[in-house]
């Protein structure tokens, strides 16, 4: 007789959402958007509908569910929903172009995509053309386009019950394309033993609390938000808020205003935007927050400082990627360092290793291997780039840091970022951090162009805080001020001011877009 009592059957479903039901929490917030609250087993029965929904439509075992919608209760159900049955979520940015979306179709091949009603056309054209979708749902649409199936009467007619699906802690429980800043985008493949150890990790360093109320402004289909918004807080059984809309700065002070959010996450270029809104101390209350967490690029001392001095709360900076399903390195209260990202999260280990795989030690510079039990377990349908990123257990996150003797980790750059200038190698953030010091730039970019012959040229592209003229006579004090503090090879020799920096998908700064601009477009003003 067969018998499966050696196989670990788990779901991560019931960690998230039943348990919390099941240890009297049903009646807590689990969730509030604008226009509605949604307690913890008013979320389960709306999970296990999600799911039924799912059943139907022929949605069984490691079949994708494509998710392209905003911020929302439906979001979250069908996450979960998908999960339980086994089934594995495809979370993707709102804002991609036609072409990302076909792509990402037709390499994940999903059985059911639930989208906003402003993505129905394009995916309803998709699975014309590709046969993937095979059937797409619309949420909150007054009339479905055709082709498509309308969500909210599918929602009500479902059974309010659904068993969940025993699964294996190495089973597929869902895929986050990356931003594809250096290529097409990867779909990265995490495992239900990742998301159940994740609260471990970082979701143990923010010690939340059952009253806490989270607010991310990273959006759901990013590794960030979907912790920050999802992960930690229904693994602590506390409430998260949902906002659809962009994360424009003056949107976000009065949604901290208006909801009292006791932990917010941001972003460093979100900060130095909110901190470009003049008398926001005064005109909005921020004292409900007591923790500020800031991740997806390394956060300047003079944004930390800035926004200590104005708001009297200090940011805990992290450092994460979506290989490795959230933040691996942070600050810890009580023990943050300006311009400092902090210590490694446990469970997670960190090496950092030269060029040649040696490792490095302190105050020295090294690449960045992670190795956690919620690092991904490969990149879907790419072998060769698991096998360049994914070796023995540790992942190649891109990124160069340093640690100091007391174990605390400061970022230097991306790889593809660092400039090598007379020889000797060169961060741009170093270089940034120098001229956001200065009260005239509100936020800056530096990247290099290197010569037929070699020489690289250091540029700086600058965006103005308000009330500041662009001109030469600003040039020549942004070099002078650069001056006192950099060694003469790391100042830049172009400055060029601009309204926008560009960004990727997932609101990083893109230096390649700048690197493309100096190789193929018109030369900048020199401020000679």
């Amino acid at each position: 007789m067969l018998t499966l009592d050696r196989l670990q059957r788990v779901n991560a479903v019931h960690h998230f959402v039943d348990r919390n039901v099941d240890e009297g929490r049903g009646e807590r917030v689990a969730f509030r958007t604008a226009g509605q609250v949604l307690s913890y087993r008013e979320l389960l029965d709306l999970v296990q509908r999600a799911a039924n929904v799912l059943l139907h439509a022929d949605t069984d075992y490691e079949r994708r569910v494509l998710l392209v919608l905003p911020d929302s209760i439906e979001f979250v159900a069908f996450l979960w929903g998908a999960i339980r049955i086994g089934a594995v979520p495809v979370p993707v940015h709102t804002r991609l172009s036609v072409d990302d979306y076909a792509y990402i179709c037709a390499d994940c091949r999903p059985r059911v995509a639930i989208v906003a009603p402003e993505h129905a056309e394009t995916l309803a054209t998709i699975r014309q053309q590709l046969t993937f979708p095979c059937i797409v749902m619309v949420a909150g649409a007054e009339r479905a386009p055709e082709g498509t199936l309308p969500l909210e009467p599918l929602l009500a007619e479902a059974a309010p019950a659904c068993e969940v699906r025993p699964m294996s802690r190495d089973d597929m429980a869902l895929i986050q394309y990356t931003s594809g800043s250096t290529g097409m985008p990867k779909g990265v493949v995490h495992l239900h033993r990742g998301l159940l150890e994740l609260p471990r990790g970082f979701g143990a360093r923010l010690e939340l609390r059952e009253d806490d109320l989270c607010f991310s402004a990273a959006k759901l289909f990013f590794g960030y938000g979907l912790g920050n918004s999802v992960l930690f807080p229904q693994s602590a059984g506390a409430s998260a808020l949902l906002h659809a809309p962009p994360a424009d700065p003056i949107g976000v002070f009065k949604t901290i205003d208006g909801f009292k959010p006791t932990v917010f996450f941001g972003s460093p270029s979100l900060y130095a935007a909110m901190l470009a809104v003049h008398g926001a101390e005064e005109t909005f209350d921020l004292s409900s927050v007591r923790l500020c967490i800031s991740a997806g690029e390394a956060l300047s001392a003079s944004i930390f400082e800035r926004w200590r001095q104005r708001f009297g709360m200090e940011i805990l900076d992290g450092l994460g990627s979506t290989e490795c399903l959230h933040v691996f390195i942070s600050g810890e209260v009580g023990r943050l360092r300006p311009g400092c990202t902090g210590t490694v999260v446990p469970p997670y280990e960190v090496k950092l290793l030269d060029d040649q795989g040696t490792p490095v030690g302190p105050g020295e510079v090294g690449h960045v291997h992670v190795s956690g039990p919620a690092n991904a377990a490969r990149y879907w349908n790419r072998h060769d780039a698991t096998q360049a990123t994914m070796v023995g257990g540790w992942t190649r996150t891109g990124d160069l840091m340093g640690r100091d003797a007391d174990g605390f980790y400061y970022f230097v750059g991306r790889t593809d970022d660092v400039l090598k200038v007379r020889g000797m190698k060169v961060s741009p953030l170093e270089i940034e951090e120098r001229l956001v010091g200065h009260p005239a730039v509100r936020e800056c970019a530096v990247v290099g162009a290197t010569s037929e012959e070699g020489v690289t040229t250091i540029h700086a592209y600058v965006r103005l805080d308000a009330g500041w003229q662009a001109g030469a006579p600003l040039k020549r004090e942004l070099r002078e001020h650069l001056q006192r503090s950099l060694a003469a090879h790391k100042v830049p020799r172009v400055f060029e001011f601009v309204d926008e920096l560009p960004r990727s998908g997932t609101g990083k700064l893109a230096r390649y877009k700048l690197r493309e601009r100096l190789a193929g477009g018109p030369s900048p003003v020199r401020g000679d």
